[in-house]
C-alpha cells in the first residue's frame, strides 16, 4: 500500500513526498532493487546526480540486467557530459532487453553529437526492432536528410502528414528540413499546427519569426519573438534573434536596449557587445563607443561565437581573428547533402573548347560592386570564354541589363530552391565559379559547399577569407595580402599583376565648380564619402582636429540620414568640435557624384575598413589626392594596393599619428597637392582603356589556374 501511494505521488510530480515513503521502505528492505532504482530516479529528476548514481549503482548491482536502472544510467551520464559511458548503458540495456527508451536516447545522443552516419544505421537496426515507433523514425528522417538522403527524410515526414500521427518534435524536424531547403510556405503551415498544439514552443516562435523575416512581414516576426522572449527573457536564443531583426530592419535603437539588457545579465556577453557596437556606428552614435570598442577588442575569444564575418572588419584590423571569425561562421551554417548528390543533365556535358566561367553576385545592380566589374563583362574573349552569371538578387534596371547584354547565359537565382539552382549551374558544367559576394548582402555562399564547377573563388565583393577549403582561390595583389600572410587565408592566394581591383575610368568634364555643388568656394574641402559604420570616433577626431587649426577647411560627408547627423552633432558638443565645419551631402547620381568628388582638394580614408569603391572614384575617376591609413587585413589595404599602383606612397600612412600629421601636411602645402591633382588627371587620360589590359590580365589568370588545373587531374 505505502509502494503504490509513493508510486502515484512520484506520478504526480509531488517528488519529496514520494521520496520520504521510498526512503522508509528502504530502512525495511535494504536491498530492494526497485525501490533503489525509484530513489535514484528522483534524485536524478530533482538533478542530485550524486545521489542518483549511488542509489541506481546499488540497484543495478543488486539487478545487474534492469532495464529501468540500466536507462536511467545512461540519462544521468549524458547529463554530466560522460557521453561514451552514457552510450555504454544504453547499449548494455538495447542488447540484453532490446529497451526502446534505450534506443531513442542514443539515437538522440548521436543526433546532438551530429554523428549523422552512424545515428542512420543505428536508426535502421532499430526501426527492424521498433517500426512503428515514432521518435526514432523521427530521428530516422534527421539522419537521412543529414545524409543527403533528402526525398526519404521528406517522405517520412509526409507519411506523418498522412497518418495523423505528428508530435512536437516532428513537427519542428520537419519545418527545419523546409526551412533548409527554402519551402518557407510549407514550413510555415508546419509551424502554426505545432503552435496550436505548444503555443510557447521557444523553437516554433523563433522558426515562424526567422520565415517572417525572409517574407518581409518584419512585424509578425517580431510578435513571434517579443513573445518567445516573454517567456523566457533571459534566453540568448530568443534575444539574439530579435536583436538580429532589428538590425536588419534598422531599428538600431531597439536593438541597442537588448543588447544592453543581455550585457548586464552577462549572457553571451561578446556576441552583444559586438551587435550593440555595430547598432550604434549605423546610428552615429559615437559617445562612449570607444569604451565599447576597446572591453570588445581586449575579450575577442574565436573559439566561444561565431560573429558575423563581414560586420566584424569594422571593428578589428587582425586579419588571423578574421579567418579564425570566418571559419567558425562557415562551419556553423547549415548543410544539405543532398545537393553533393546532384548530377548535372547529361545531354548539357557538351564538349567545348571554351573556359566556362560562372559569376555569381547579389550586386547585378546599381551597386559599388558592379561599378567596378562591369566592363570586366564587356571585354571578356568571347572566343575564348563562355561568360555566365548567376544574380540572386533581381532589382530591374539598367546596370542589370548591361550584364545580360554581355554574358551568354545570365539567370536570377533569387526565386529558386538550392535543389533548382545546383540543378541549373552544374548543368552548366562551368570550369570556374566566381562568388562576388562572399558574406555580404544578397549572397548564396552555401552553394560554394557544393561542386558547383571544377574551381571556385572568391573575389571582390567580400574584403578577406570565406574560412573554408571550398574556395581554392582568393583574388589578390601583392600588396593587398602580403606573402608573410599567407597562412592567414583558408583559400590559396594569387595574385593580379598589377593591382586587385576592376575598374573603368569615366570620361566627363571635370571643370566644375565648389559652388555648382553648393560647397563654399574660397575653402579647402577635406571630403570622405564612406558609409557611417566605417567611420569611427577616433577617425572623425582626428578629421575635426585638424579643422581647429584650419579656418578655412570644412568636412564633406555623404550623410542625409536626420539621426545620424543630429547624433554626430552631440558628439562634437560633447568633444567641443565645430560641427558647422561639417557639409552634409544627399547622395546624387554616379557621374555627377564623381564631378562633385572633384571639386574636393583632399579626400580622406576611413579605418581599420578602407574605401574600396570610394578609393579609386577619389582617385582614378575624380583625381582627388586621397591620404590612406593602412593597416594589416585585406579590408585595411585596398587604398595601400592603388596609391602603390599610381606610386603615390608618400599618401600612405600605418598610423593615427602619421595620419593626422599628412592631412596636416597638405593642408599646409597646398600646392604639393595640385601637382599629384594634375598627375592623377595626366594618369586617367592615359588609361582610358586600363580594363582591356585588366581583363587580359585576368583571363590569363584564369587560363594558368585552368592549365594548373587540368594538369594535376
Amino acid at each position: 500500500e505505502d509502494c503504490n501511494r509513493a508510486l502515484a505521488l512520484h506520478k504526480n510530480g509531488k517528488l519529496n513526498e514520494a521520496e520520504k515513503i521510498y526512503l522508509h521502505l528502504l530502512k525495511k528492505d535494504t536491498n530492494n532493487s526497485a525501490i533503489l532504482q525509484l530513489l535514484g530516479t528522483i534524485y536524478l529528476q530533482i538533478k542530485n546526480y550524486e545521489f542518483s548514481e549511488k542509489y541506481l549503482l546499488k540497484s543495478l548491482e543488486i539487478d545487474p540486467k534492469n532495464p529501468g536502472t540500466l536507462n536511467n544510467l545512461g540519462i544521468l551520464k549524458k547529463n554530466t557530459n560522460n557521453i561514451e559511458k552514457s552510450i555504454e548503458y544504453f547499449e548494455i540495456n538495447i542488447k540484453e532487453n532490446n529497451f526502446l527508451n534505450s534506443w531513442v536516447n542514443k539515437s538522440n545522443i548521436l543526433l546532438e553529437n551530429k554523428k549523422f552516419t552512424e545515428g542512420l544505421e543505428f536508426s535502421k537496426e532499430g526501426l527492424l526492432k521498433y517500426p512503428n515507433d515514432l521518435k526514432l523514425r523521427n530521428n530516422f528522417g534527421i539522419f537521412l536528410f543529414e545524409c543527403g538522403y533528402q526525398n526519404e527524410a521528406l517522405n517520412i515526414y509526409q507519411q506523418f502528414d498522412e497518418k495523423g500521427v505528428h508530435f512536437i518534435d516532428s513537427y519542428l524536424n520537419y519545418s527545419n528540413i523546409l526551412i533548409k531547403i527554402n519551402n518557407y510556405t510549407k514550413a510555415l503551415s508546419i509551424l502554426d499546427k505545432l503552435l496550436l498544439l505548444d503555443q510557447k514552443n521557444l523553437n516554433a516562435l523563433r522558426q515562424r519569426a526567422y520565415i517572417y523575416k525572409n517574407f518581409s512581414e518584419y512585424k509578425k516576426a517580431e510578435e513571434d519573438l517579443s513573445l518567445s522572449i516573454k517567456i523566457e527573457d533571459s534566453n540568448f536564443l530568443n534575444n539574439k534573434s530579435i536583436v538580429e531583426l532589428y538590425i536588419d530592419t534598422k531599428e538600431y535603437q531597439n536593438a541597442i536596449l537588448y543588447c544592453e539588457k543581455m550585457i548586464k545579465k552577462n549572457v553571451e556577453k561578446q556576441f552583444f557587445l559586438h551587435k550593440k557596437i555595430l547598432s550604434k556606428i549605423y546610428l552615429g552614435d559615437w559617445i562612449c563607443l570607444k569604451d565599447d570598442l576597446e572591453i570588445f577588442n581586449n575579450n575577442l575569444d574565436f573559439n566561444n561565437i561565431s560573429l558575423d564575418p563581414y560586420t566584424f572588419k569594422y571593428l578589428n584590423d587582425n586579419p588571423d581573428l578574421q579567418n579564425k571569425m570566418s571559419e567558425n561562421y562557415w562551419k556553423q551554417k547549415p548543410k544539405n547533402y543532398f545537393l553533393s548528390k546532384i548530377s548535372p543533365k547529361k545531354h548539357n556535358e557538351k564538349k567545348t573548347s571554351k573556359v566556362r566561367i560562372g559569376y555569381f553576385s547579389g550586386d547585378f545592380t546599381d551597386h559599388a560592386v558592379f561599378q567596378l566589374i562591369q566592363d570586366l563583362f564587356v571585354n571578356h574573349d568571347r572566343s575564348m570564354f563562355e561568360i555566365y552569371a548567376y544574380s540572386t538578387f533581381k532589382k530591374e534596371c539598367i546596370q542589370r541589363d548591361k550584364i545580360i547584354k554581355y554574358t551568354d547565359k545570365f539567370i536570377d537565382l533569387d526565386q529558386l530552391s538550392d535543389e533548382e539552382i545546383v540543378k541549373i549551374v552544374k548543368s552548366d558544367n562551368l570550369d570556374f565559379a566566381i562568388d562576388l559576394s562572399g558574406y555580404t548582402a544578397h549572397n548564396k555562399c552555401h552553394l560554394f559547399e557544393y561542386d558547383i564547377a571544377k574551381i571556385k573563388i572568391n573575389y571582390l565583393g567580400f574584403p578577406g577569407s570565406m574560412g573554408t577549403e571550398k574556395y581554392k582561390y582568393i583574388i589578390a595583389d601583392k600588396n593587398i595580402i602580403s606573402e608573410k600572410h599567407f597562412n592567414f587565408y583558408s583559400e590559396e592566394v594569387i595574385y593580379m599583376p598589377d593591382v586587385y581591383q576592376p575598374f573603368t575610368p569615366k570620361v566627363f568634364n571635370m571643370n566644375v565648380k565648389k559652388s555648382d555643388f553648393d560647397l563654399p568656394d574660397n575653402s579647402f574641402i577635406l571630403g570622405c564619402f564612406s558609409r557611417i559604420e566605417k567611420i569611427l570616433p577616433n577617425i572623425f577626431d582626428i578629421w575635426m582636429n585638424v579643422l581647429k587649426k584650419y579656418k578655412d577647411v570644412y568636412l564633406a560627408l555623404c550623410i542625409k540620414n536626420r539621426v545620424v547627423i543630429n547624433n554626430i552633432k552631440k558628439y562634437c558638443e560633447v568633444n567641443k568640435f565645430d560641427f558647422n565645419r561639417i557639409i552634409f551631402l544627399n547622395p546624387i547620381d554616379h557621374e555627377k557624384n564623381l564631378k562633385r568628388i572633384s571639386t574636393f582638394d583632399l579626400y580622406l580614408d576611413t579605418f581599420p575598413y578602407n574605401g574600396h569603391t570610394g578609393i579609386s572614384d577619389s582617385l582614378f575617376q575624380s583625381c582627388v589626392p586621397t591620404i590612406s591609413l593602412s593597416g594589416n587585413s585585406f579590408a585595411s589595404r585596398v587604398s595601400f594596393s592603388l596609391l602603390n599602383s599610381l606610386k603615390l606612397e608618400e599618401l600612405v600612412t600605418f598610423n593615427e599619428k602619421d595620419y593626422s600629421e599628412k592631412i596636416e601636411y597638405y593642408c599646409v602645402n597646398r600646392n604639393e597637392l595640385l601637382k599629384i591633382r594634375d598627375y592623377l588627371i595626366e594618369y586617367k587620360e592615359n588609361n582610358i582603356d586600363r580594363m582591356v589590359k585588366f581583363t587580359k590580365d585576368f583571363e590569363n589568370l584564369i587560363l594558368t589556374i585552368f592549365s594548373k588545373n587540368k594538369k594535376n587531374n
